[in-house]
Formats: structure tokens, sequence, C-alpha cells
């Protein structure tokens, strides 16, 4: 008898569900006709990280459970705000790029089309100093988050000055330059 053939993912995928779900490894491989240490192999690695993670998350409930409700409510608090900068940051990061990005192309196009003098002039360097400053307004936020983001693990006694001194530095909603703009006007 030939070696059968390999698992489709949907297959694998059904293995893992009930695999976790407590069904013995055994079981498992004479149903699908594979090995144990197949199944072992493949998913080992997965249950090792989730153990991991239950420890932690036994580590921290009883942590948590030796404060008062208030502490624990200011704390998660503190926590979500500290996701938040995060999440908002890289966001806020990935629409810097994209307005860099298009400030940058029309500069490009623009440096393709004139010559060396014109591109020299004061109003032009004017307007590439501009196109600078936007960029940078759209970056800023991003960055000063990210950097009071990062300084969270470092810095647990002065978390609530952290936090709550960083988050007006969260960037406020804006308008974006118009998408239709005219690249002469740069």
């Amino acid at each position: 008898m030939g070696r059968k053939a390999a698992l489709t993912e949907k297959q694998w995928k059904d293995i893992e569900d009930r695999f976790y779900k407590g069904e013995s490894a055994s079981s498992l491989a004479r149903e699908y006709g594979i090995s144990e240490g197949a199944i072992r192999k493949r998913f080992s690695t997965k249950r090792e990280k989730a153990k991991e993670l239950a420890n932690h998350i036994v580590t921290f409930k009883e942590t948590e459970n030796k404060y008062e409700l208030g502490t624990k409510i200011l704390a998660r608090t503190y926590a979500d705000k500290i996701i938040a900068m995060r999440e908002l940051s890289a966001d806020v990061a990935i629409n810097g790029l994209k307005v860099a990005k298009r400030y940058g192309d029309i500069l490009a196009k623009r440096i393709e089309t004139n010559t060396d003098d014109d591109l020299m002039n004061e109003e032009s360097i004017s307007q590439a100093a501009k196109v600078g400053t936007v960029i940078n307004i759209h970056n800023k936020p991003a960055n000063d988050a990210m950097t009071i983001a990062a300084r969270q693990p470092e810095e647990q006694g002065d978390t609530e000055l952290i936090i709550t001194g960083g988050m007006e530095m969260l960037p406020q909603p804006y308008d974006h330059p118009p998408r239709n703009r005219n690249e002469d006007e740069f």
C-alpha cells in the first residue's frame, strides 16, 4: 500500500479544531491516516504559545485581584488609552506616508518637467518647503504618540503622568489636502 496523499488545508483545520477541543492525536491520526507525530509536530508550537499566554493571563488575573475595583477601572482606562495611542499613531503614520508620497510624486513630476533654473528659484524652493511642512504636520502626531506608547513599559512609576500628559498629543481631526488639487499649485 502506497503513502497516502498529503492532507488538504481544510482537513488540517478540522484536525486542529478537534485537537484543541480535546480529541486525542492518536484517534485523529488513525482517522486521517497520518502519524500521531505529524499532528503533534504541526500543532505543538501553537499549543506551547497558548500555554504561555494562559500563564500570563493567570498571573495578570492574580495580580489584578490584589487591587480594589477603582484602581482596576483606572488601570483598564489607562491601558485602553495606551492601546488607542498605538493604533491611532499607526493610522496617522500611514496617512502621513500617503500624503508624503502624493506630494513627493507631485514634486518628482515637477522635477522631470522643469529645468534646474525653474526648480531653484525662490518660489519653487518656498513651495517645496511648504510641502515639507505639510508632511511633518501629518507625521508629528504619530511620532509623538509612538514615543509615548513606547515609554510605557520602562516607566511604570510615572505611568499616570505619561498617559494623562500625552493624551492631548493625540492628533485632532483635520482636513486632508483635496485629492483633486491641481498639481501645478505646488
